[in-house]
């Protein structure tokens, strides 16, 4: 199992990218970026300290865990896993990090979640 963090609202998502320092960056068949973990709680960490001097960011986030298709291949990212990080960040609200609900269980209680309304969470705000 791999998480993925899809990255949504920015204009240079690569800038964004290159701020999450605990993933391996990626794209997606369409070229959205995405950072890969083998941990949820690294992911929200680092999505955490990306926020939290930017109070004003539009950047959205999406979070989830799954398998990776194309033998995970970092350079051709696709598939259902993927699928469903680029829409939860789509979800998200700016400044926010909307949560897969498989990702969620997998962190527990580590992370403050509410309810998104949708099966999902939003991290509440750092």
């Amino acid at each position: 199992m791999t998480t993925v963090l899809a990255i949504g609202g920015s204009a240079a998502p690569d800038d964004v990218v290159r701020s999450l320092t605990g993933g391996r960056p990626a794209r997606t068949a369409d070229g959205r970026a995405l950072v890969l973990y083998d941990d949820p709680a690294a992911a929200v960490r680092d999505v955490t300290g990306y926020l939290r001097p930017r109070a004003m960011t539009m950047v959205r986030f999406g979070l989830h865990i799954g398998d990776l298709s194309a033998a995970g291949d970092a350079s051709a990212a696709g598939g259902r896993t993927h699928g469903v990080a680029t829409r939860l960040a789509d979800l998200a609200g700016p400044g926010r990090l909307r949560v897969s609900p498989e990702a969620a269980a997998a962190l527990g209680d580590e992370v403050p979640l509410e309810p998104a309304g949708d099966g999902s969470f939003q991290m509440r705000k750092p």
